[in-house]
């Protein structure tokens, strides 16, 4: 029998059955599933990212962050909001046992800007320069140990209260028709016991007053003339930061004072330039040998205009060029080229021609940030004397540059430290005095040197420039601030670099 046409039939029927196997297989293999589109981020999460990356770079405390530069989604998704994750970063960075936060980060912050919110209460953002209100700031005082009131212990250079002629030692007897605002108290030596919701009804009328857009205030001075004066609310008015400058004499010799309420800036502003300018030409006019420099409630502002102000101080001192201050950053910035040349060393320049034996400064715990560098940095360089309302000064050793992410948020992660030339740099529980609880006498004008805390300063500068008996005689002794009373207080200014 020939068998080829069945071999061939058996191979025809093979290649079917393998070919009906192959395209059954086909048949039943699933299609593979198409990549996932990747999932945008909302512009919530992508501030939140932004938030981690810029801390991540420019955090003084960039080496205790864990890392997820590469994908900062995988930290930044464990939180609900943009300050969640700047507390979740803070709480990274090392331990200090003496702040209430645990941590030595309790200064980088951030705001929304136009209303946005970042997750926590709204709050202003940092003023540089310029300041919203009326300029006044008040504590409660009492001249008779029975009845107390709003006194002003400050009044911001260049504010409607300042141009109203509103200063220190004016009491606030009325608001518009309201005259309640007088406080019962009960005095025995030091202490003052009042009703606690009364004092907190007249600061809270005070406060809504001081937000609305026009103000009547009925004003009594220590003379006991009063006056009434109408003001209106100033939206970014110039901080004028000189709040007094003058040189008392005695006996032949000159003391200069100079009252500071902040560090504007200096270099780009020729107002601000001209009045410190001119404040040292007549210092070295007068041939000082001393100055007072009033910083008790100095919070601080820009580092440059802090280093000018010690230049001018430490006058001839620094004609050799000495070192005045040094920066601590992180390895990131000191590897960017534009940011390292911006915390390149500073110098002084002996920028005027004072030869001052010594130098004293009136600070409280609300001294803080670029005020405390000016102490500090002329520390090596001059005799100097610190004398305080309190124990210690605020205590905060570093600063930081504004970040805008997205237009939505203003961010101030903690950036540098700043070191005097002898290396001091971590007083972050404050700079100690060298007299200390001196009491802050509000009852007299800025100047006046009877005041407690100047005349300590002055009767050492000039002795017998005020007499024991005239400071007795202005601490009467009926004239008491309240504790805890104060209505308003201002603003930490921070210690700023401008990029």
């Amino acid at each position: 029998m020939n068998l080829e046409p069945l071999k061939q039939t058996g191979r025809l029927a093979t290649i079917a059955l393998t070919g009906l196997f192959v395209f059954s297989c086909k048949k039943d293999t699933p299609k593979p599933e198409p990549e996932p589109e990747p999932v945008e981020r909302t512009e919530a999460q992508l501030i939140k990212d932004d938030i981690y990356k810029y801390y991540k770079l420019y955090s003084l405390w960039d080496k205790s962050i864990p890392d997820y530069t590469s994908d900062p989604s995988k930290f930044t998704d464990q939180y609900n909001s943009a300050d969640a994750v700047l507390a979740a970063l803070k709480a990274f960075t090392p331990a200090h046992a003496a702040y209430k936060e645990r941590v030595l980060d309790r200064f980088s912050y951030m705001v929304g800007l136009d209303g946005y919110n970042t997750g926590a209460r709204a709050s202003s953002r940092l003023m540089m320069d310029t300041n919203d209100g009326y300029g006044i700031y008040n504590s409660f005082g009492t001249e008779d140990g029975k009845m107390a009131y709003p006194i002003i212990y400050f009044v911001e250079g260049g504010s409607p209260a300042q141009l109203a002629g509103l200063k220190r030692s004016d009491y606030i007897t009325a608001v518009g028709n309201d005259s309640n605002y007088s406080l019962a108290v009960t005095c025995v030596g030091e202490d003052c016991s009042f009703n606690e919701d009364e004092r907190d009804k007249i600061q809270n009328k005070l406060e809504t007053a001081l937000n609305a857009g026009t103000l009547n205030l009925q004003i009594k001075h220590q003379d006991g003339t009063t006056v009434s004066k109408n003001l209106t609310y100033a939206n970014g008015y110039i901080i004028d930061p000189i709040y007094k400058d003058t040189v008392y004499t005695h006996n032949g010799t000159n003391v200069g004072y100079l009252a500071l309420s902040s560090f504007e800036e200096i270099k780009g502003s020729a107002t601000n330039k001209k009045n410190m300018d001119d404040a040292f030409t007549k210092f070295q006019n007068a041939n000082i040998k001393s100055l007072i420099v009033d910083l008790r409630y100095n919070g601080g502002g820009y580092v440059e205009s802090s280093a000018y102000v010690a230049d001018k101080i430490a006058g001839t001192i620094g004609a050799d060029k000495r070192l005045m201050l040094t920066y601590d950053v992180n390895e990131y910035i000191k590897k960017d080229a534009q940011l390292s040349q911006e915390f390149a060393n500073t110098y002084f320049s002996g920028s005027s021609s004072l030869n001052l034996k010594k130098v004293y400064f009136l600070v409280s715990e609300g001294t803080a940030s670029a005020a405390e560098m000016l102490i500090n940095v002329l520390k090596p360089h001059l005799t100097v004397q610190v004398i305080a309302s309190s124990s210690r000064t605020f205590g905060k050793p570093v600063g930081f540059f504004e970040e805008v992410i997205r237009n939505k948020v203003s961010f101030w992660p903690v950036s540098f430290m700043l070191r005097n030339s002898k290396g001091v740099s971590e007083y972050w529980d404050g700079l100690v005095p060298d007299i200390s609880n001196i009491k802050d006498y509000v009852f007299v004008d800025v100047g006046d040197k009877t005041e407690t805390m100047l005349a300590t300063a002055l009767n050492d500068a000039a002795p017998g420039i005020t007499t024991k008996a005239s400071i007795k005689a202005v601490s009467r002794k009926g004239y008491r601030l309240l504790n805890q009373g104060e209505v308003n207080t201002r603003p930490e200014r921070g210690m700023i670099k401008k990029r």
